[in-house]
This record gives C-alpha cells, sequence and structure tokens, in this order.
C-alpha cells in the first residue's frame, strides 16, 4: 500500500513539473494545429483513464485478481517512475522554449539533437511511458499494470508517427540524418 501512495505523491511531483516547465504562452497553449491530428487529446484521454485506474487500484486489487507477490515488484515500479520522471524533465530542460504542449513548430525552432536527444528521438515519451507503466507497478496488480501501460504506449506510438512526419516536414533532410542515427525510442531496440 505504501508504493502505490508513493506513486501518487510521484504523479503529483510529474503534474506540478509538467505545468512550470513550460516557457512562455506557445508552450502552454492547448491550440491544435493541423499537425497534431488529435494525438494531443489521445494523450489526455490516455492520462484520465490511467489516473482513474489508479485511484481506484486499491479496491480493485482487494478480491486479490491479478495480485503479484511480493514487494519488490510495487517498488520497482516507484523507482521505474522515478526514473521516468527524471529523464522527463531532463528531455524538457533541453528542449526548453520548444517544448510545447501539442504538436507544433516555431518559426525560430531548430533541430535539437543534445542531452537526451543524442541517443533517443523521443526522451521524454519514453520518461513518461516508464512513469505511467512504474506507476501501474506500484499497484502491485498485473491487470491495472497492463491496462494503464497498454494504451499508453498505443497513444504513444501514434503520437511519435505524427511527431516524427511533422518533424520531417519542418526540416528536411535534417531530420533524416538526425533519424538514422538515434534510437525512436528504446535505445538498442527501437
Amino acid at each position: 500500500m505504501r508504493a502505490i501512495l508513493a506513486a501518487y505523491v510521484i504523479l503529483g511531483c510529474f503534474f506540478v513539473a509538467e505545468r512550470r516547465l513550460r516557457k512562455g504562452e506557445h508552450a502552454k497553449t492547448l491550440r491544435r494545429s493541423a499537425a497534431d491530428r488529435g494525438s494531443t487529446t489521445a494523450i489526455g484521454a490516455a492520462f484520465g483513464t490511467a489516473m482513474l485506474i489508479l485511484l481506484f487500484a486499491p479496491a480493485i486489487g482487494r478480491p486479490r485478481i491479478g495480485k503479484i507477490r511480493g514487494a519488490r515488484i510495487p517498488w520497482a515500479g516507484v523507482a521505474l517512475m522515478m526514473s521516468g520522471l527524471g529523464l522527463r524533465v531532463w528531455a524538457i530542460r533541453v528542449l526548453g522554449s520548444f517544448y510545447t504542449r501539442t504538436l507544433q513548430t516555431a518559426p525560430e525552432q531548430r533541430l535539437v539533437s543534445e542531452g537526451p536527444y543524442r541517443v533517443v528521438r523521443h526522451p521524454g515519451y519514453l520518461g513518461d511511458f516508464l512513469l505511467w507503466l512504474g506507476a501501474g507497478l506500484a499497484t502491485a496488480n498485473w491487470i491495472v499494470a497492463a491496462i494503464v501501460a497498454l494504451p499508453m504506449a498505443g497513444v504513444y506510438l501514434y503520437r511519435i508517427a505524427v511527431e516524427e512526419a511533422m518533424l520531417a516536414d519542418a526540416f528536411p533532410g535534417a531530420y533524416a540524418e538526425y533519424a538514422r542515427r538515434t534510437w525512436r525510442l528504446v535505445p538498442f531496440v527501437f
């Protein structure tokens, strides 16, 4: 039960960090460009669903269906959340004013390829996924973890495809070269 409480605190820190690290109105707007193709709405729906499931996870786990035995997995989930949050914050800080809530590019934007972006094209999304997977594991219930992680993986794969199309249009040639030398999401895997 303590691991899920730690997960709730980390999720609170995540939402505070998301709000505080946005620089300027361009970064905070919810106005979507055509390039967004509904990906921001899909992520919001996945976040809302995940939060609802996590809120009710203790009650869902009462009948012991899907229970993960042992105390290590929930705390490994908390550690995964901390790693994901750290990666997300690092990625946001490296992007600086180019970090936006919706998919858009600014006239003065450049292709960012330093920090975690040297290795992975979407480290912020990897951080988010690790955060939500860890939250699911912190419940000590594999059914809750799957209900949280699978839709999140789906929306982020969609978001990545949409974002890569937008960036390829915004940075013709340069983005293709960048994509050739980096991993999309997980180093050495994808």
